[in-house]
């Protein structure tokens, strides 16, 4: 049985309340698998069972659960939703889809045009024309337009020329090849040859043309110039300047809550901010609208749906508006810091736009413009796809710059922030900033959403998360979107709904395609000039929002799971891009009976060839090609469970083997890739309906000329894959879900609402029992296909559409359901006395969380053995304090002057014990015997240090009489809260000379040691790193050890922590949990950290691999028991992590341990002030500085004393500012590089301005690779006199090896210069510094920003400089350019400085008195004696010079 739904949650969502949890009971069987699912065998009927029980209650649903996002992508305004016909209607898009007509010549007009918003017009000349000879032009429309009988069309334009042509102009609706006449009129107004004037006609046609045309025809001869040619259909709600009647009705009959516009890539533009969205240019008549090019997407967007069109929609809608904002980051391009405050109160005056009254501004400009009303714009979200990790991205930084600006003006506008959006499934807000929503993108494989059912389940519970953009367009999906698909995004949504405390929002994307421009071609709603048909996913999106109900209930169930029988499941053998010869090929039974051999004495009669160059020589099967995918199958089905052996050699090519089982079909199989990419490693590969996954893997190659032993077990769902009779990899195959379902109590309506899908082929029952409420009959909606492939087409539209048919309650209690294959089921059934929820709580959990508001994560540096500190405002990104700096002196602490695996906890009296190893492994791996506890009162000040040596003669007789030199390693030490004695017990791991074991010591508050080490837990094999918490779910300790044999960790669980006097060997009072062991495919990993998210009864699991190929540090879920461990992904954040602990803090705390890091980070600043200029108001910030980082009394104190030093700091640059100002008035010498913002580039980009964003900013070096760019920063009001500029930069000629070609040749360029107003230097080649520190054979020049920091940070290389006259005071702009593109060529700059060298006069002489004569090298670093004897070029003050 498992238990579905529902958490403990504390944290209040945006829009949700009363969010309660309840006790479950534990599955004690984990598989372990990377979620990948396994379809590869018979199905038969599943008799599922859900037994739902009203008071118990999951989240409630919001009220903005699932929306729509509109995007102008494949024409979906322009030509689609926007029912305008005229295409390029101002002829900003040149002449297309304009044509002359019977004679008439045209041409644009650049001048004298109607307003400043047009850029062009059409002047058309007419001669030869008479009454029954008309001439004029045509327009085709959007791919023809819909012309149809007894509608009327409404046609405007405006016109300049003779008077003549008043009255005299005919508008004619004709048939798609011309010939007929639909409808005619005569446009009716005055033509003026000195002013523009609007001439109108309204159409009746009286017949139709699903793809007719307009033409403007006269007989009239002479030259007339015309404009914004309008002509609109019948709109929806018979709006002006409105929309297509039939595609905004689908998107009515869906009943959106919220509607995401305008974008999408469209919000950001490409290339430039004039080809993005701009409100303000979206507004007011048409002919006010200029237009812009959709360079994303590839056509020109006249913003005739514009601001208002969006936010009219929204309100006929029913739909709160979401507006999506550009913060200057675009395709290609980035804005500066001042045209992005620009931005900034952009969007607040769109959001007086559509909320204010008369007496604002622009309030009175939508008044105008006809909306008398507030629109009630609610949501804004900063920014599309912009996100970037980082306190100081260039996201952070703008992001910040609109949330405050929103809030401060606009308090209740919900905002939302980008996350990542491509590379991840696991996105995180990666900085410090407030944040409401998270905006998470998912385009992926159906089969991807069918895994992800469960992804929130264990989710952080904040920030809350909107699905802005997913679809299951990721392969698979036919040719417009199949049902496969749309029951993907079924599940997906359904695994949403369960989880609608986190996942709030939802919208499909994109909606619309027209057929004719499908650049996306996988949408909800396909069209074209006359007609629509919608894909499955349209009907799953109305069904499932059409059928939410109020509140979650969780359910229990049984028998969900495909069952796996006997059937037809083959083995075989191949290989990919390798020669191999196979022999010695059987198949056991579980019973050890032979059901299959070949030992290749006769032909290939067994053996089914799919590909490759297989045939039988000397007694062995042998594939001789180097093709790809190369396979053999047995020919014979396999009943049960069975033992697959094989013997193979390699005997030419670039990998091993592919050895097949489970086989069912080309699209569905099992293969173990032996010695796979590219001899690297080993791992198996399932594929599931033609998508393939990897399940396990670990490092391996494979020998040629060698016979292996291959053996594959196959037990079920459990595999296990022997090499030459070494287990290679042990894991189970996760057995599909047979069915996937949510379920919801609509109370006001009296209905249960169950949503059940089948995605499978087979038909699935399923019994469900209701408990504290009675049900009875009601109805299904369901959507069902013959197939998983069936799909809606234009010419088949009704392939796949929902049906409703009755469904009979017989009892108040129960119902048996029949799940179609292929299927959505909405079952509504009634509802009547219904349960009141029930409330449970956990008090420990909630005194825990009780004022938490973030989280610490202190850790083991990998850099060296010391402590640092990384911070988590939401727990999901981690960002290392001081730069990953050891945050408390490590020598002065520890004995050894090193220290390891740092743990710390809050006591219960407020303070914090740290515990750790006092060890450095430069000693040895066997020579850290002692602990060390530390007291603090805030994370900063530890006040007290004890440490416990186990080579003391009491500890090591209490150890049992070990001497020191028989003890190996003792190390981990943790601390946890004795809830019975009121104690802390330190637990760590000692290493005796045939195993580890735990011990423990109690230790008060004040860190008095209270015991002797003594036993804790000796499961009879090895073990380390314990890690205990306890579980208030279950009311026991858990605590989770590394076994040294198996690579994993193993489970334990206690209901007290001190054995008592009976427990005192073996496992003690600990009680193994069986059947659970996680592991990673036997790669190295070790030190568990097991700990909750703020306001969740569902625990974390987070540790280090240090496997070479798997290496990091990983963070997975696991369930409320502390059992399920989900698939693991590495931390999020920057952060150097090893051996460490998770802290839960407060926000009071966070903060101060930021204030902390600034004080810290600014101290050195300060005291380079002082040694420049010595002033005594500096002297005194250092000081209080100094105090304040050194003295300790209480937390509330010390955040006072720190904030006192931080004002005092944070003055002394203005001090200093000051002094460096009089001395250059003084015409003194002095360093300015204090005046620039950001000369290192440790805040990204700030205070720069950048043509093109940065390659990477990683706050040590920025880059720039492969592109051409120009970034420069400005400083005003500096005095005359001469100036030196200096950055350490180089700069690369194109790739490595054309670079180094170039440089040996000495055809080598630099494209990249420093320049300072009208002065400029070429930045030096990468290979014109320190030849002695690097060589280009072995390749050791830097080729990273690690290794360019390195040689800029480290070796003090590459320093470039200018000198600049400056002649009057007045501004200096200093910057690196490159406007020439070489292919791959890379530039790193870092450390900018700006020297005043005063007066010419006295530089002048300085230079002179300094001059000294400068050696010449050669390329490879030796000094020139004699020129003669080196050729031509040389190194000289590390530039080259070619003679």
């Amino acid at each position: 049985m498992i238990d579905v739904g529902g958490r403990y949650a504390c944290l209040p969502p945006i829009f949700l309340t009363n969010i309660n949890i309840y006790q479950r009971k534990p599955k004690m069987k984990r598989f372990l698998t990377l979620g990948v699912l396994c379809a590869i065998a018979i199905h038969s009927l599943a008799q599922v069972c859900m037994t739902i029980d009203a008071t118990r209650r999951g989240p409630h649903i919001g009220p903005y659960h699932n929306g729509l996002f509109f995007e102008e992508i494949n024409h979906a305004g322009d030509g689609g939703l926007y029912a305008e016909l005229i295409s390029n209607r101002s002829f900003e898009d040149g002449m297309a889809n304009w044509s002359p007509y019977n004679g008439a010549s045209i041409r644009l007009k650049t001048k004298g045009l109607l307003n400043d918003s047009q850029r062009n017009a059409l002047s058309i000349t007419v001669l030869g024309a008479s009454k029954s000879n008309m001439k004029g032009v045509a327009n085709s429309g959007f791919w023809g337009m819909n012309i149809v009988k007894d509608s009327t069309y409404n046609l405007s334009l405006w016109v300049k020329g003779d008077v003549a042509f008043s009255g005299k102009l005919i508008a004619q609706l004709r048939s798609n090849d011309g010939k007929t006449i639909l409808g005619t009129g005569v446009l009716q107004g005055t033509v003026s040859n000195t002013s523009w004037s609007k001439l109108n006609v309204a159409i009746t046609p009286t017949k139709s043309d699903e793809r007719g045309q307009l033409l403007l025809l006269t007989g009239t001869n002479g030259r007339l110039d015309i404009d914004v040619v309008s002509m609109f259909p019948y709109t929806w709600n018979n709006r002006p300047n409105g929309l297509r009647s039939d595609l905004a009705q689908l998107l009515a009959d869906m009943h959106p809550s919220f509607l995401r516009f305008p974008g999408g890539c469209y919000v950001e533009g490409e290339g430039s901010y004039g080809n993005a969205f701009q409100w303000k240019k979206t507004i007011g008549p048409i002919e006010a609208r200029p237009g812009h090019y959709n360079k994303n997407w590839g056509y020109w967007s006249s913003d005739g749906l514009g601001f208002d069109e969006y936010l009219q929609l929204c309100e006929d809608l029913g739909a709160a508006p979401m507006f999506v904002v550009n913060i200057g980051l675009g395709h290609g391009f980035s804005l500066s810091h001042d045209s992005t405050m620009i931005l900034v109160q952009d969007v607040l005056d769109a959001i007086e736009y559509a909320n204010g009254d008369a007496t604002t501004y622009w309030g009175a400009k939508r008044i105008a413009n006809g909306h008398s009303e507030p629109y009630g714009l609610k949501f804004v979200e900063i920014g599309n796809e912009n996100y970037s990790p980082g306190e100081k991205s260039e996201y952070a930084e703008r992001y910040i710059l609109f949330y405050e600006a929103i809030k401060a003006k606009y308090p209740d506008i919900v905002t939302i922030g980008n996350v990542e959006a491509w590379g991840t499934d696991n996105p995180s807000w990666g900085n410090s900033h407030p944040v409401e929503i998270v905006d998470e993108h998912y385009y992926r494989h159906f089969q991807w959403m069918r895994n992800n059912y469960g992804k929130y389940d264990n989710y952080p519970r904040f920030p809350i998360v909107y699905n802005g953009e997913y679809a299951a367009n990721g392969g698979g999906y036919g040719k417009y979107g199949n049902m496969n698909s749309a029951l993907g995004e079924a599940i997906y949504m359904l695994g949403m709904e369960r989880n609608s405390d986190v996942c709030q929002m939802a919208s499909f994307a994109p909606i619309f395609t027209h057929e004719k421009d499908p650049r996306w071609p996988y949408d909800m709603i396909h069209f074209n000039a006359s007609d629509y048909f919608v894909t499955p996913s349209y009907y799953v999106q109305k069904m499932m929002n059409l059928n939410l109900g109020q509140q979650n209930l969780l359910w229990t169930e049984t028998g969900n799971a495909l069952a796996q029988v006997s059937g037809d499941v083959k083995v075989g053998i191949g290989s990919w891009g390798t020669q191999v010869a196979f022999d010695d090929i059987s198949v056991n039974g579980s019973d050890g009976s032979l059901m299959f051999s070949d030992h290749f004495d006769g032909g290939l009669g067994a053996w089914i060839v799919n590909d490759g160059n297989w045939n039988v020589s000397d007694g062995t099967f042998v594939q001789s090609s180097s093709s790809e995918n190369c396979t053999a199958v047995m020919d014979m089905s396999l009943h049960g469970n069975y033992i697959y052996k094989v013997r193979a050699m390699k005997t030419g090519g670039n990998e091993g083997f592919l050895i097949l089982f489970n086989f069912k079909d080309s699209k569905n199989y099992a293969w173990w890739n032996i010695g796979g990419w590219n001899n690297r490693k080993h791992g198996v590969e399932i594929c599931v309906n033609g998508t393939k996954s990897t399940v396990v893997e670990r490092q391996g190659r494979i020998e040629s000329n060698k016979w292996y032993d291959i053996e594959v077990r196959v037990n079920g769902a459990d595999v296990t894959c022997l090499l030459d009779n070494e287990v290679i990899h042990t894991f189970t195959l996760n057995t599909e879900r047979a069915l996937y379902q949510s379920v919801q109590i609509d109370e006001g309506n009296g209905e249960l609402i169950l949503k059940v899908v089948n995605p499978h082929g087979e038909n699935q029952r399923l019994n469900v029992n209701v408990q504290n409420m009675k049900i009875s009959s009601g109805t299904v909606e369901r959507l069902s296909a013959d197939s998983g492939t069936d799909e809606n087409t234009m010419e088949r539209p009704d392939v796949i559409v929902p049906t409703k048919e009755p469904v009979a309650v017989d009892n108040g209690e129960s119902v048996a359901l029949d799940i179609p294959p292929y299927s959505l089921n909405v079952f509504r059934l009634g509802a009547e006395s219904v349960g009141e929820e029930t409330r449970v709580s956990y008090p420990e959990y909630e005194r825990e969380d009780r004022g938490m508001g973030a989280y610490l994560f202190a850790h083991m540096n990998r850099n060296g053995e010391y402590t640092s500190y990384a911070l988590s405002k939401y727990g999901n990104n981690w960002q290392d304090m001081l730069g990953g700096a050891e945050v408390f002196d490590t020598k002065a602490n520890t004995v050894t002057g090193g220290m390891r695996d740092a743990y710390i906890t809050r006591m219960h009296d407020g303070n914090f014990m740290l515990a750790g190893t006092d060890m450095t492994s430069r000693l040895g791996w066997t020579s850290n015997h002692i602990m060390v506890l530390m007291l603090s009162p805030d994370l900063v000040h530890w006040t007290k240090n004890v440490k416990i040596d186990l080579e003391s003669e009491e500890n090591l007789k209490a150890l049992g009489g070990i001497t020191a030199d028989e003890m190996t390693a003792a190390w981990a030490p943790q601390v946890i809260y004795d809830r019975e004695s009121g104690n802390y017990v330190m637990y760590y791991s000692v290493g005796f000379p045939d195993r580890h074991r735990i011990y423990y010591s109690i230790i008060d508050k004040d860190l008095n040691v209270l015991s002797r080490p003594a036993l804790l837990f000796d499961p009879g094999y090895d073990v380390i790193d314990a890690d205990i918490v306890w579980n208030d779910v279950d009311k026991h300790y858990v605590m989770l050890y590394k076994c040294e044999k198996t690579s994993g960790f193993d489970r334990a669980t206690a209901t007290h922590l001190v054995p008592a006097a009976n427990e005192t060997s073996g496992v003690c009072q600990w009680t193994i949990t069986p059947d659970f062991h996680y592991g990673e495919n036997n790669q190295a990993i070790e030190a568990p950290t097991q700990w909750r998210q703020i306001g969740s009864d569902k625990w974390m699991l987070a540790y280090i691999n240090y496997s070479g190929n798997g290496y990091g540090y990983k963070i997975c879920g696991m369930d409320e028991h502390g059992l399920n461990v989900g698939a693991p992904a590495m931390i999020n954040g920057s952060v150097a992590a090893q051996h460490g602990s998770i802290l839960k803090i407060s926000s009071e705390e966070y903060d101060y341990l930021k204030l902390w890091e600034r004080v810290k980070t600014l101290l050195p600043d300060a005291e380079s002030y002082y040694k420049a200029c010595k002033h005594d108001a500096i002297a005194d910030a250092i000081l209080k500085a100094q105090n304040a980082l050194s003295n300790s009394t209480t937390f509330d104190e010390n955040v006072k004393e720190m904030n006192a030093a931080y004002d005092a700091l944070v003055k002394c640059k203005d001090i200093y500012l000051e002094y460096i100002k009089n001395m250059g008035e003084a015409g003194k010498a002095v360093d300015m590089t204090a005046l620039l913002v950001n000369p290192d580039f440790r805040d990204g980009a700030k205070g720069w301005n950048v043509s093109t964003n940065f390659t990477q900013a990683n706050g040590a070096v920025a880059e720039y690779w492969n592109t051409s760019f120009d970034f420069s920063q400005t400083i005003e009001n500096l005095p005359k006199g001469e100036y030196e500029v200096s950055v350490q930069s180089f700069y690369r000629n194109g790739s490595v090896s054309d670079a180094v070609s170039a440089h040996v040749n000495g055809t080598e360029k630099s494209c990249a210069v420093l320049y300072a107003n009208d002065s400029e230097e070429p930045i030096m080649s990468i290979y014109d510094e320190s030849v002695t520190q690097y060589g280009l054979s072995p390749y050791t020049y830097p080729d990273n920003v690690t290794t360019a920091n390195e040689g800029f940070n480290k070796f003090g290389l590459y320093t470039n400089a200018l000198r600049l006259s400056h002649n009057t005071t007045g501004p200096i702009t200093i910057g690196i350019r490159k406007m020439e593109h070489v292919a791959s060529d890379w530039c790193c700059f870092d450390n900018f400085t700006l020297k005043y060298l005063g007066e010419p006069s006295s530089v002048n002489g300085n230079i002179k008195a300094n001059v000294q004569k400068h050696k010449l090298y050669t390329l490879d670093g030796c000094e020139v004696q004699n020129k003669g004897m080196h050729g031509k070029v040389y190194i000289k003050d590390g530039q080259k010079i070619i003679e």
